[in-house]
């Protein structure tokens, strides 16, 4: 199959480097012309547009930051729509809501196209950022899922078909709700720990080993002792795709009548409060 790519952001290029490494034909399109020749030297074809990737493509994936981004690239001008053909499978990588999905399905349908929606995740443990060990949480019809299962063995690790289209979205957003917790509560405590003098580093290693310990210390002493570094990206970026993904999750939340009071309440924190951590993170 030919594979299409579009979005080579910190997750996308953890997921299209490894196709392109293990012989699967692939034509990328970013913005980012540099990410572009990156995957280039790889060996990927580029691509002017997203209409020529989904011309190029049996199977289309879209991995850019929100339903804005992604109807931009489906419908947008040179868009995938213009592209697509009958029996085409798209996969959308990006979080969005369920009912996006959903809704992209039935649109797809009329044009014979099939809908696969697909969460992805880093693992929860210290391989942390590596090509190949992602988490995917698929939702889809079993044909065009089965006829992707190559490419989802070559993008991750821990590989889960949770059922009809909307599923792999639903699985994500729970997920990310409660990294999104765990954060806030691991950030206020370190805060607390260096403002009573603790060392950053002899915390996080403290706590990866004992019962107040979650996988994101267990990542951060892991890279710190491999002399590992995450990607790099802006503070102000992880800020919004996490309110994004907490909205959405609280949105689901509400749809299905489901009582979320302590996510409610994170609503209301700015967790920019928590200086001394930052400060320290800044720093390191």
């Amino acid at each position: 199959m030919q594979i299409g790519f579009i979005g080579l952001g910190n997750m996308g290029m953890a997921m299209a480097k490894p196709l392109v490494k293990k012989g699967f034909p692939l034509i990328v399109f970013d913005l980012n012309p540099e990410a572009m020749t990156e995957m280039a030297k790889l060996g990927a074809q580029t691509a002017a547009s997203c209409r020529e990737v989904a011309q190029k493509s049996h199977v289309i994936i879209s991995v850019v930051r929100d339903s804005a981004q992604n109807n931009q690239v489906l419908f947008g001008k040179d868009g995938v729509w213009e592209g697509i053909s009958k029996d085409k499978i798209i996969i959308v990588a990006s979080t969005v809501s369920p009912k996006y999905v959903q809704q992209l399905a039935q649109k797809a349908k009329e044009i014979g196209v099939h809908v696969i929606d697909m969460g992805v995740s880093d693992p929860s443990g210290p391989l942390h950022y590596q090509e190949a060990c992602l988490t995917l949480m698929i939702g889809g019809e079993e044909e065009p899922v089965a006829r992707c299962r190559p490419l989802f063995a070559a993008m991750g690790e821990h590989i889960f078909h949770l059922g009809p289209v909307g599923t792999g979205m639903a699985y994500k957003l729970v997920n990310n709700l409660s990294a999104i917790g765990n954060a806030a509560i691991t950030r206020e405590c370190i805060n607390l720990g260096l403002k009573a003098g603790l060392d950053l580093d002899k915390m996080l290693e403290v706590m990866s080993v004992s019962s107040g310990g979650t996988c994101l210390q267990q990542i951060e002493v892991y890279m710190k002792k491999h002399g590992l570094k995450r990607p790099a990206s802006k503070a102000s970026g992880d800020t919004k795709l996490t309110n994004k993904d907490k909205k959405l999750a609280l949105e689901l939340a509400a749809s299905v009548g489901a009582q979320t009071p302590i996510a409610d309440f994170l609503s209301t924190l700015d967790l920019s409060v928590y200086d001394a951590y930052l400060t320290a993170k800044a720093q390191d």
